[in-house]
């Protein structure tokens, strides 16, 4: 079975089980294949549970792999998601200042593997049509058009990123409601 991988995250993640119909798990890789990261963040944490979340613009997140030097944009709050596709408009010129510049560390570790999932609770079938403007085109709210392949790879409801130490030890660093 062929998983939807986020347009984003393509070449970047290989698909994983999920326990849930309506989740898509991907483990993240290198070009390299090499599974392990730095994460990176502008935004706040929100100490009682230890997320990234929006500060004063959108959060946005950033692995950069220990083997090849390269960044991968894990979520950016202004465009990954149904909400940032559909909803929320903002201001390029702010969008463009925004650096993901704040190490990642949880109990003195700063290097780790990374999994993401989104979770698609929208039925595109009943509410593709939606989307559509007069001329039967899917635009996004920026008035981008999209194909139906992204808007059902990238129209996801929710997001999660969990980070795993080289103990083992999972922790949950983005829990975004999205829709």
């Amino acid at each position: 079975m062929t998983v939807l991988t986020p347009t984003h995250l393509a070449g970047h993640v290989l698909a994983i089980d999920s326990d849930e119909d309506i989740v898509r798990a991907f483990a993240l890789r290198s070009a390299e294949g090499g599974r392990r990261f730095e994460i990176r963040y502008s935004g706040s944490i929100l100490e009682e549970y230890g997320l990234i979340v929006d500060h004063e613009q959108p959060s946005l997140v950033v692995a950069r792999a220990v083997d090849t030097g390269e960044e991968i944009v894990l979520f950016d709050a202004a465009r990954h998601g149904y909400d940032a596709m559909f909803v929320e408009e903002y201001d390029s010129d702010e969008l463009a200042e925004r650096v993901a510049d704040t190490l990642l560390e949880r109990d003195g570790v700063a290097v780790f593997e990374v999994e993401i999932a989104v979770v698609d609770n929208i039925d595109w079938d009943d509410e593709e049509d939606d989307f559509r403007d007069e001329e039967g085109v899917l635009r996004l709210i920026s008035g981008e058009e999209i194909s139906p392949e992204r808007l059902r790879a990238d129209g996801f409801d929710a997001l999660g990123i969990t980070v795993i130490s080289p103990d083992g030890i999972r922790y949950e660093v983005v829990s975004e409601e999205l829709a």
